[in-house]
C-alpha cells in the first residue's frame, strides 16, 4: 500500500485517497465484513473513522465491530478517532453534519478519513430517495475536498432496483463485487447524473 492508498479489509484490496466507492453485500454475514474497513483504519493513530447510518442500527454494527476489535467501540468514540453521523430530514441538515465531522478530523492532523455508509433508503426520517440518489452523485464532489475515502454499502436483497442501478452502479465510480474492487463503466459524473434524473423525473 503506498501512502496515498488506503486498504479496504477485504483481501490485498486498496484504493487511492479520495475515492468513492460502492460496496455491494447480500446478507448478514457480507454486511458484517464491510466493517473491516473502519476496523483497520481504528487501528492505525492516523485514521478517523465515520460510521454513518440510522441511530437505530448504530448499536448492531457497533456491537459487530467491538468483537471483531476485542475491545469495546465506544472507546475510540470517546477518544475522538471514531465518530458517528445519523440520518437527517434534509440534505442540508446531513451534508452540514458531514462537513463538520470531517472538518474536525482535518483540523486534528488525521492522516486520512474512513468513512462507511448505511444509507437508510425509504426511511421516514431521511430525505425521500430521489432526493438521496442526487446526494449519493454529490459525493464525487465533496470527496475531492478531503483526504478521505467513503464506501457506501447496499444490501442486494433489500434494495430496490432503482437505488440499487442508479445509486449504486451510476453514482459510484468503483464498485466492490464478491470481494473484488473494479472500475465501474456505468459511472455518470455528477452533473450528468442529476441532469438524466432530473429529465426522467
Amino acid at each position: 500500500m503506498t501512502d496515498d492508498s488506503v486498504a479496504l479489509g477485504i483481501g490485498g484490496e486498496t484504493v487511492p485517497v479520495r475515492s468513492h466507492v460502492c460496496w455491494y453485500y447480500s446478507g448478514e454475514d457480507q454486511l458484517r465484513e464491510t466493517l473491516a474497513f473502519l476496523r483497520l483504519g481504528l487501528a492505525s493513530s492516523t485514521d478517523f473513522c465515520v460510521l454513518f447510518a440510522d441511530e437505530p442500527r448504530f448499536e448492531g454494527l457497533l456491537g459487530w465491530l467491538s468483537e471483531d476489535l476485542g475491545r469495546p467501540a465506544e472507546g475510540f468514540i470517546a477518544s475522538g478517532q471514531l465518530a458517528l453521523i445519523g440520518g437527517a430530514p434534509s440534505i442540508d441538515l446531513l451534508t452540514r453534519s458531514i462537513g463538520e465531522t470531517l472538518d474536525r478530523a482535518v483540523a486534528a492532523g488525521y492522516r486520512v478519513i474512513r468513512f462507511l455508509g448505511f444509507i437508510a433508503w425509504g426511511a421516514p426520517t431521511w430525505p425521500d430517495d430521489s432526493t438521496l440518489l442526487e446526494f449519493e452523485a454529490s459525493v464525487n464532489e465533496v470527496v475531492t475536498a478531503y483526504p478521505a475515502v467513503i464506501v457506501c454499502t447496499y444490501g442486494v436483497p433489500t434494495l430496490a432496483g432503482a437505488s440499487l442501478i442508479y445509486g449504486g452502479l451510476q453514482a459510484h465510480p468503483q464498485v466492490v463485487l464478491d470481494g473484488d474492487v473494479v472500475d465501474n463503466p456505468f459511472y455518470l459524473r455528477p452533473a450528468e447524473f442529476i441532469e438524466r434524473r432530473r429529465r426522467s423525473a
